[in-house]
This record gives structure tokens, C-alpha cells and sequence, in this order.
């Protein structure tokens, strides 16, 4: 029990005689007045106890007193369990016929840590040293002899308490030490291990817990499953719904989640985190075989599946989610977790939400992911990120009326790494912007080169990722990289899908409206594959579409693919805005785009993307013909001798 009256000084005297302890009790009264050394006393007194002494400076004790050392342990004992500790015994070491006075400190000190014990003697036979490691500590055991003074008996009074109370002190403000550094322990443990937003555990949390499952596991016939999920287009949802409706429906999920792991029939447990911004995980231990496991995930992607309400209305969600488990995965966490994060990534690039399981060629592919994520910024920042050109075609002239630059990295040693490869990991890296520069820097360096050799006034079509629209500083990039090449923005056009302008038309409105007030034309690529209104085309500052390859590979084959071809044309000659056919490779979709009236084409037809050097020899050499499909097979005879690279 802890002592709460603190207040007073009790002091127990223990001795089998009666004149003694009359003597203990005159010199500790308050009506005491020695003859000699009062002043002193007096100021002794008034530093130990402050505002506790009298108005005749005279510290107040409240004596207690026994003649046996049995009864003086239970008398500590009810003081202490009352609340009312004692702060000194004096204690007479020989006390016939009970125990003596050393074996009754030695039980009082275990019942009471604090109390100052002063052994009464009339002698110093006993070693103090001895006595010290026998009732410890060593600094509230103390020797006082036979026969004593009565203003010494006070001194000693005096300074034990006085001690006592500092004593008290000092513990009480530990006391709070220690409890603020426990909830303050405890509020970094929750930092550190738990998500602040859902309350659930944090992925450094998730891989401990998961290790525990994996140590604890009962054994090798029974698996345990990391399920993570991705929540698909969730950014694209909070900004539509608004932030706070958004951190509502993240607990939402939380909550689902760890209702359906508590619900889960098995011999195992279950744990439910938040794995990352809008990824959740769900750990689950004595999975009896995989067909249960397959059970599991399609549990989890149904109750993810059915509606949320949130704002007043109801949300429908879509989740790529990635398994993978032990022992068939790994033999430790980090492991499985790193087969379900593969096998994430992998449900995220197929055509729409779906489950994936972890295979061991996701490893590989993981590595090499790995591999390249380290080169790529360097690449960027040595100048190794490229563009090749591809022409396009105005079919009405047979002469070249833009370019696309096509974003390429060529290693030091010739070899090339596909946009497919790095493109996604530098938007995944967040550098898709560094990226994107490299590319723009190169693109006015081939200008500013093919202005030098010919009057080049033919725009290059320049490709913007979705996650640079919202950059702020988008424009005053551009503008910046232009000014430094001393190129025109006339020169210059930027690309992007239908389907990024889709996913946040409010952002894209407001991008392109800056891009387009500069200056720069803007062409939205693979269009026909979105599933929106066709009014953005009104409300954008658009001025060129690029039909997509799918419709144009299927125009010679299908008659409602060709008019769906037209009626692109017919809409976009009614907004006056200009039709691009990519993707054309034979002959006879050339043929058919220049009956329907299309304005450009762009295929490996015309010209496959090449480095600038080669694209420029081609322009110049396409420039002295006059017939455009004479001029495409002559350029191909030619491209099969070795151009010298730049």
C-alpha cells in the first residue's frame, strides 16, 4: 500500500523499560525546554521542517511507543497498511523474552522499505557495517547509545524525520518521472507500431506480428497468409469526395476487415493493418491448405466490394490484392511479405482489380525491378534518358506535320531498357518529373541542332504522366527548359491518354488550360478507349486527337470500326479540332484514312521511332520526292545501311 499521511512525524520507540520510554516521550513532547543548546536546536528544527514548526520553532512528533519487538513489527505493519507510516523506530537492541531488537528491524524492514531505524545499544559491539548488509539500506540503519541526552534523542529526531520527508519527496517525484516516461513510452510504442489514422498496426507492426505467427506456428501442414490489397484509384477518390469523408471511409475498411477476421472459423488468428496510404493487410495463421486460402482472399475481395457509405452516398470499391504465404513463400517475414508485395504489383498491372498469387519468376522480376530502380536516377541525372522520333504524316500532303518524341534510356554499353520498364518506376519513384525533363531537355537540344542544318519549323509532340498534372510547378518547368534552349512553345506540343484526363478532369482542366495559355498545342492520346462524356472535348483547350492503334489495326477488317472511325472524324471537323490515325502499318489502312478524309497518320507504315540523327536524314531525304508512298519505300531501302548514331 502506498502511505498517504505524509504529513505528520510519527516515531515508534520500542523498549522493555518503562522509564526509558518516559524519557523518550518527555524529550519528544512539544512542551520540551532544555536548559542547554536550545538556539540550536532550534534553528536545526526550523531548517529540517520549514512552516511544519510551532510558533516557539518546535517540531511537532507524534510518539508511539511498545515494550516488545513482536509487538513493535505489528505495530509498523498496521501503520504502514493504514497509510500512516512511522518515520523512525527506536529500536532497543535487547528485549527479554521476546525476539531481539536486530531480528525485529530486520522484519520491520520488510514490511516497511522507507523508515529510518535507529538500534538503541550500550554498547557498539555489533559491527554498524554488518547491521548495514544485514537490514539494508545502509543510509536508514543508524546505532544510538545508552545512556542518551534528551536534546540529543531530539537532534536525532529532528534529522531522521527531516530526512523521511525528503526522502518522500525525492520517491514522489520519481514516481512521476517514471509515469510520464511510461505513458510517454507507451505513446511512442503507438507512434511507432500503429496507424494514427484507422488505429490499426502500422507495417513495422504488421512484419513483427506476422513473425510471431510464423515462430508460433503449429506446424509445416498448416500455412500462414499475408493478403494485402490495394484500393484502386483511392487519391483519385479522395479528391473527388473530399479528404475528410476519404480518412472516414480508410476506418471504414479497418473496421470491415478486422470484423471479418474475428468472424474467421479456424485453428489460427488473424490480424488486420494498414500496410501503406490506401493498402491494407490481413495476416492469417493455421490456413489448413490452399483451397482455404483461395476461400479466404475471395472473402476479403467480397467484403471489400460491397458498398460504403460515406458522405450520403454509396461507394463502390475495387481492390488489387497480392498473396503470398509460409512456408511455400519464405521462411521469415520480410520474405513473405516481399512475395505478397510482388504479387500485388502484378494484380495492379492486369486490365482491372483481381487476386494474384505469389510465383517464384515474381521474385526475378522483382530483382530486376530492384536493379533498374537503382540506375534510374542515375541515369536521369547523367543524361542516359533519351527520345527517339516518329513522324507523322499529313495525308492530304504527303509531308511530315509533327513528330512524337518517344521517351528512351540508352545505357552506356548501346543497350536500350522499353519505356514499359521505366516509365511506371519513375512515376512509382516520384521522378517521373526528373524524367520528364530529361526528355524535354533532349527534345529542344534536337531543335536547336535541326534548326542549325535546315529551317525546322515542325512541332514535337512531348508525353505528360497523370501524376504531373499535379505538379504546381508543371509550367514554369516547361517555360524554364524552353527559354534555356531559346525555343518557341509553338514547337512544342504536349500528349496524354483520354483516360488521365478521365480519372481528374477538374485537375487536368486546370493544367491545360495554363499549358494551352502558353502557348502549347495539346493532343490527347489513345482516344476511343475512354468511358466518359464525350463533352470534355468542349470544356478543354484540346486541339488534336489521336485515335487509338485498336481501331485503326481493325479498320480494314470491321465495317463498325470503320464508321466509328468516321463518326471520330466527323465530331472532331465539327469542333474544329485535328484527327491523328496511330498506329497504321499497312498499305491499306494508309489507303482508307486518306478516303475517309483523316488529317495525319503515324505508324511503323511511315517510319518506326528513330534516333534523331536518322530522323533528320529522313526528313531531308523525304523532302527531295514527291510521291509519299514511293518516298516511304525508298527510305526503307536506305535505313538498311548503317546511319552513324548521335
Amino acid at each position: 500500500m502506498t502511505p498517504d499521511d505524509t504529513t505528520s512525524n510519527r516515531i515508534l520507540v520500542v523498549d522493555d523499560e518503562t522509564v526509558v520510554i518516559e524519557e523518550y516521550i518527555r524529550c519528544l513532547g512539544a512542551n520540551f525546554r532544555p536548559d542547554l543548546a536550545n538556539t540550536t536546536l532550534k534553528d536545526l528544527e526550523k531548517v529540517l521542517f520549514g512552516d511544519e514548526t510551532n510558533e516557539d520553532d518546535a517540531a511537532t512528533f507524534n510518539v508511539q511507543s511498545c515494550d516488545q519487538g513482536q509487538a513493535a513489527v505489528e505495530a509498523v505493519a498496521d501503520a504502514f497498511n493504514s497509510g500512516r507510516p512511522f518515520s523512525i523506530v527506536f529500536m532497543d537492541i535487547r528485549m527479554a523474552p521476546g525476539i531481539n531488537g536486530i531480528e525485529a528491524a530486520k522484519q520491520i524492514r520488510k514490511l516497511d522499505p522507507n523508515v529510518n531505524i535507529v538500534i538503541v545499544t550500550g554498547s557498539f559491539r555489533s559491527d554498524p557495517e554488518d547491521l548495514g548488509n544485514q537490514i539494508p539500506p545502509a543510509d536508514k540503519i543508524f546505532f544510538f547509545k545508552k545512556p542518551f541526552h534528551a536534546v540529543e534523542c531530539r537532534q536525532w529526531a529532528a534529522a531522521l524525520c527531516g530526512k523521511w520527508h525528503a526522502d518522500l519527496a525525492l520517491r514522489q517525484v520519481n514516481e512521476m518521472l517514471e509515469q510520464r516516461v511510461a505513458e510517454r513510452t507507451s505513446a511512442l510504442h503507438k507512434l511507432a507500431y500503429y496507424d494514427p489514422l484507422t488505429e490499426l498496426p502500422n507495417r513495422l507492426r504488421l512484419i513483427e506480428e506476422l513473425q510471431s505467427m510464423i515462430d508460433e506456428a503449429d506446424g509445416p501442414d498448416l500455412h500462414t497468409a499475408v493478403v494485402l490489397l490495394d484500393i484502386e484509384r483511392f487519391s483519385f477518390l479522395n479528391e473527388t469526395i473530399g479528404y475528410d469523408i476519404g480518412t472516414k471511409l480508410l476506418k471504414s475498411i479497418g473496421t470491415r476487415l478486422a470484423g471479418l477476421m474475428n468472424a474467421i472459423d479456424g485453428t489460427g488468428s488473424a490480424v488486420v493493418g494498414r500496410f501503406g496510404d490506401d493498402e491494407f493487410a490481413c495476416l492469417i495463421s493455421g490456413i489448413a491448405d490452399q483451397n482455404a486460402l483461395h476461400m479466404l482472399a475471395e472473402q476479403i475481395r467480397s467484403k471489400i466490394e460491397k458498398p460504403f457509405v460515406a458522405g450520403g452516398r454509396d461507394l463502390f470499391l475495387k481492390a488489387s490484392i497480392g498473396v503470398s504465404w509460409h512456408p511455400a513463400h519464405g521462411r521469415d517475414a520480410q520474405a513473405i511479405f516481399r512475395g505478397a508485395e510482388a504479387a500485388l504489383h502484378r494484380a495492379k498491372r492486369k486490365s482491372g482489380p483481381g487476386i494474384t498469387y505469389y510465383k517464384a519468376e515474381m521474385q526475378h522480376r522483382a530483382r530486376h525491378k530492384f536493379s533498374i530502380e537503382s540506375e534510374l536516377r542515375q541515369a536521369i541525372s547523367s543524361g542516359q534518358i533519351g527520345a527517339y522520333f516518329q513522324p507523322q504524316l499529313r495525308l492530304s500532303t504527303g509531308q511530315t506535320a509533327g513528330v512524337e518524341a518517344l521517351a528512351r534510356w540508352i545505357r552506356p554499353d548501346g543497350s536500350i531498357i522499353p519505356p514499359s520498364d521505366f516509365i511506371p518506376l519513375s512515376e512509382e519513384m516520384g521522378i517521373i518529373d526528373g524524367l520528364f525533363e530529361s526528355v524535354l531537355h533532349f527534345v529542344c537540344e534536337s531543335l536547336s541542332l535541326w534548326r542549325e542544318e535546315s529551317d525546322w519549323d515542325i512541332p514535337i509532340s512531348v508525353n505528360l504522366s497523370p501524376h504531373q498534372l499535379r505538379n504546381p510547378n508543371l509550367l514554369d518547368d516547361i517555360r524554364q527548359i524552353l527559354r534555356g534552349h531559346n525555343i518557341d512553345q509553338k514547337l512544342i506540343n504536349v500528349e496524354l491518354t483520354e483516360t488521365m484526363l478521365l480519372e481528374d478532369f477538374k485537375l487536368a482542366h486546370a493544367a491545360l488550360t495554363d499549358l494551352s495559355s502558353y502557348g502549347l498545342d495539346i493532343h490527347i492520346d489513345d482516344f476511343g478507349t475512354g468511358y466518359s462524356s464525350l463533352s470534355y472535348l468542349v470544356d478543354l483547350p484540346v486541339h488534336t486527337l489521336k485515335v487509338d492503334r485498336s481501331f485503326i489495326a481493325r479498320l480494314t477488317e470491321s465495317s463498325t470500326d470503320a464508321r466509328f472511325f468516321q463518326a471520330i472524324l466527323g465530331l472532331a471537323k465539327a469542333i474544329d479540332l485535328d484527327v491523328i490515325a496511330e498506329g497504321v502499318e499497312t498499305q491499306e489502312q494508309f489507303g482508307l484514312l486518306q478516303n475517309f478524309g483523316c488529317d495525319l497518320a503515324q505508324g511503323y507504315f511511315i517510319a518506326e521511332p528513330m534516333p534523331r540523327q536518322e530522323f533528320h536524314a529522313w526528313c531531308i531525304a523525304k523532302e527531295d520526292r514527291t510521291n509519299v508512298l514511293r518516298t516511304i519505300s525508298l527510305v526503307a531501302e536506305e535505313r538498311k545501311r548503317p546511319v552513324p548514331q548521335s
